[in-house]
């Protein structure tokens, strides 16, 4: 199946913005779902959508044995050259090449929305060990935070059909007849500290705003220097909050 057409130039413009300006993952989120899960040092999994690695370090970090699938040739390369030691496949989630019965969790950070199809989970099924998990977690604006609302009103308009992680048109793929049991979800808080010049880095490593007209992108900075410098100053003006959801499925036997 072809990667969704905003895919490849969104990503592909410049990974190591989307490595500076993208949050990673509260220790504590990634510690419930791979307890939760039973999984530890040692343990093979299989990581889907694996961007530039920012959840497979925290995975490696933790002693465990990460395949990292990424289908975009430029951040796949800038994950191998993060993370020299991860066996890096550049493949599609729905076609991965790899052996199956061998994970005993497959896990998506930021990136199941862009692939959740039938055939993704199938070949999810098929790459895990009878009774596997499923580990999706995303980081989500937390949009009661005036920066965050402006931002959302500046860049959606440009999205399009680009898919989304809010709302829940993902969990259709793993509804009755995916193979997989009740989501079990969870919510962490998170935040991170920013400044315009970080600010900057997150908004247009969006995969619809990095492949804007270079115009478009120049008026997107403008605004995003005007929100930054108009915020309401606080005891913590310079974090910017999330929401880390997390999302557990078993696999059946």
């Amino acid at each position: 199946m072809p990667l969704h057409p905003g895919a490849v130039p969104g990503f592909a413009a410049d990974p190591r913005r989307y490595e500076r300006g993208r949050p990673g993952y509260p220790a504590e989120a990634i510690d419930w779902a791979l307890g939760e899960v039973g999984i530890g040092r040692g343990a093979a999994v299989v990581e889907l959508g694996a961007g530039t690695g920012k959840l497979t370090s925290e995975l490696v970090a933790r002693g465990l044995q990460v395949i990292a699938v990424e289908p975009v040739e430029q951040m796949a390369a800038e994950l191998s050259s993060r993370l020299p030691g991860v066996q890096v496949r550049q493949a599609s989630a729905d076609a991965t090449g790899l052996p199956g019965g061998q994970a005993e969790a497959v896990l998506a950070a930021q990136s199941f929305h862009w692939f959740a199809t039938l055939q993704a989970v199938q070949e999810i099924r098929r790459l895990l060990r009878p009774r596997g998990w499923l580990v999706l977690l995303w980081n989500r604006r937390d949009q009661s935070h005036p920066v965050w609302q402006a931002v959302t009103e500046l860049i959606e308009p440009l999205r399009g059909d680009e898919p989304t992680h809010e709302g829940d048109r993902w969990r259709s793929a793993l509804s009755a007849g995916s193979g997989f049991g009740t989501l079990t979800h969870r919510r962490f808080a998170h935040a991170v500290t920013a400044d315009q010049e970080g600010l900057e880095d997150r908004v247009l490593s969006i995969s619809f705003v990095a492949c804007q007209p270079p115009e478009v992108r120049r008026r997107i900075r403008a605004e995003l220097e005007r929100i930054w410098s108009g915020r309401t100053p606080g005891p913590e003006d310079d974090r910017l909050p999330y929401h880390t959801d997390v999302y557990l499925a078993r696999a059946g036997a």
